[in-house]
């Protein structure tokens, strides 16, 4: 490199301490100088690293605080990180909404938004994946020692068991049956409910217009190449006729009524006692 330096007329030195570079051995020198610069960094960057490391292992949050929490400061100078009285109810409502079920976490986040609560989608998703918002501390792993999570000493959010609860959502360990929102056309009410009898895949549901209004059809994707194609108000009828056949007879509807709600009476009041318990 020295060399490469020469040949473009520019001569390396230290600023503290000017070499000749007319003698061979002025070089080691000026790799000394060089390099001590280099080698402090490293070791104050080094330091910084385990200090941050150190900070961890006890407790202590580092760094700008996330979303649901501020960055304090104490009489003495010590840094904490403490709730934030506007953000963090939000925060909590969000996981206690995600552990519920009944709504996806993207559709959790669009409702914070609805309520006011602002938070960037990939914040969200990294959030709600961060186990600070139950009281705990991430210490990555380093050299031979393995990630750990110790007990930090800012105050939780939430609950460990509701942070858990989300999390086996998020990675599929829980089943979640939600119920999907279909918007049915008052003309195909079994759109979505029927099967091809030639590719025995699912039908779907369309109108053409006509002269006289509009003509409705149960048929099959184009790209399925069978062509299956049935007029809907034939479908229609020729269901409503054959479930016309199971009517029950005069008295069996209260019965039946009578039945349902007995068994749904005995497995609430079951369901609730073990949920005291």
């Amino acid at each position: 490199m020295i060399a490469i330096l020469k040949s473009l007329n520019f001569e390396p030195q230290a600023i503290e301490q000017p070499l000749n570079m007319e003698i061979p051995e002025s070089k080691i020198m000026l790799a000394v100088y060089l390099a001590s610069p280099e080698v402090e960094n490293d070791r104050r960057a080094l330091n910084v690293k385990h200090g941050m490391r150190r900070a961890r292992k006890e407790g202590r949050y580092m760094g700008v605080a996330p979303i649901g929490y501020d960055n304090k400061t104490r009489e003495n100078g010590s840094k904490y990180i403490a709730p934030n009285p506007a953000e963090a109810p939000f925060m909590l409502w969000i996981f206690q909404t995600i552990a519920d079920g009944v709504f996806a976490p993207d559709q959790v986040r669009k409702l914070a938004y609805e309520k006011g609560f602002q938070i960037p989608r990939m914040t969200f998703y990294r959030d709600i994946r961060n186990p600070v918002y139950c009281g705990k501390i991430v210490v990555k792993g380093y050299k031979e020692e393995e990630e750990q999570w110790v007990q930090g000493l800012h105050e939780a959010i939430i609950s460990e068991s509701l942070f858990y609860q989300v999390q086996d959502i998020l990675n599929g360990r829980k089943i979640v049956l939600r119920a999907q929102a279909v918007k049915v056309h008052e003309a195909l009410p079994l759109q979505g409910l029927l099967q091809c009898a030639m590719c025995d895949k699912q039908l779907t549901g369309s109108g053409s217009k006509g002269r006289s209004g509009y003509y409705y059809y149960y048929h099959a994707q184009p790209n399925y190449g069978c062509g299956c194609r049935y007029k809907a108000d034939h479908i229609n009828d020729a269901i409503a006729e054959e479930l016309g056949k199971f009517a029950p007879r005069p008295g069996m509807a209260e019965l039946y009524h009578a039945v349902i709600m007995n068994i749904y009476q005995t497995e609430f009041i079951s369901h609730q006692e073990n949920k005291q318990i």
